[in-house]
């Protein structure tokens, strides 16, 4: 391999993913009552993890997450660099988190250590396994020979071609990260409401409709990827799910139902996206011709 691929957490991306693509990456944190925990930890059981943390959600535990700063970036890029090894760092969207902010000022620092090494920082202008799955198909491009160059090319060629598309259980945690005001929560809450989002191209969240009831809210998001998805059978579709596994099961087998599709990969949310959306969120991610 040319160059190393480094991501966050926030990526979604399990072990197996991880070394299969030859991807490296930096845990996101939460904190509950300060104390800091590690969203991602090598070798945990990514399901038994996120059972726990969404029940804990359930339960009202109080859960912040953190910003990973620009020293622990410096930290984590720094052993590459010293290696003679050049790095491209592709976070979670800047529209979401200040992490690619402090990705560029840690680049901007190490660049007058290793004048001679490549940190290249390339937002993702994404979440979740809409962030994961892009650097899967740019360390395919990587292994399979194209420069660091070629690889920031293109992804910020495709990202705005990734579709993240969700729907939510629980107003409550929309409304408490100001995603959506308290009198729409309560609401839609009241009235069965839920809403169907999506990323925008400037990486933030946006309304995209909205459903009376659950199982239409699914059944939109796959009839949404149905009408919107370029040559499926070929590509990996990923399912994120907060704790609602049956669901996201649900939402495969209707969109296999209809679509022929390649291979879906279905995963536990992360933790540090998925303490914003809350326990019952479901996304939907795939390639498409546009957001």
């Amino acid at each position: 391999m040319s160059f190393e691929i480094l991501t966050d957490s926030a990526s979604n991306l399990t072990d197996d993913l991880l070394e299969k693509y030859g991807i490296h990456m930096l845990s996101c944190f939460y904190l509950i009552d300060d104390v800091e925990y590690p969203c991602y930890v090598p070798g945990r059981d990514y399901a038994e993890a996120g059972r726990e943390f969404y029940h804990k959600l359930r339960n009202k535990v109080d859960i912040k997450t953190s910003l990973i700063n620009t020293a622990r970036l410096i930290e984590f890029f720094e052993p590459f660099l010293q290696a003679g090894r050049d790095i491209l760092f592709s976070p979670i969207s800047s529209g979401l988190s200040g992490t690619f902010q402090a990705a560029q000022e840690a680049a901007r620092q190490l660049a007058e250590r290793y004048p001679e090494r490549k940190c290249i920082i390339v937002d993702s202008l994404g979440a979740s396994l809409g962030e994961g799955l892009l650097l899967c198909h740019a360390a395919k491009l990587r292994n399979g020979g194209a420069n660091i160059e070629e690889v920031q090319h293109w992804i910020e060629q495709n990202r705005l071609k990734m579709r993240q598309i969700f729907t939510v259980d629980d107003l409550h945690f929309l409304r408490r990260g100001g995603r959506l005001s308290g009198a729409a929560a309560l609401v839609g809450s009241l009235l069965n409401i839920k809403p169907l989002l999506k990323a925008s191209d400037k990486g933030l969240i946006a309304m995209d409709g909205k459903t009376r009831g659950r199982r239409k809210a699914l059944d939109a998001l796959a009839k949404n990827f149905c009408e919107t998805a370029v040559d499926p059978a070929a590509q990996t579709i990923g399912i994120a799910h907060c704790d609602c596994e049956a669901d996201a099961q649900y939402l495969a087998e209707k969109i296999q139902s209809t679509t022929p599709v390649g291979n879906i990969l279905i995963r536990y949310y992360d933790l540090c996206t998925g303490a914003h959306v809350g326990p019952g969120a479901l996304a939907l991610f795939y390639m498409g011709e546009h957001r």
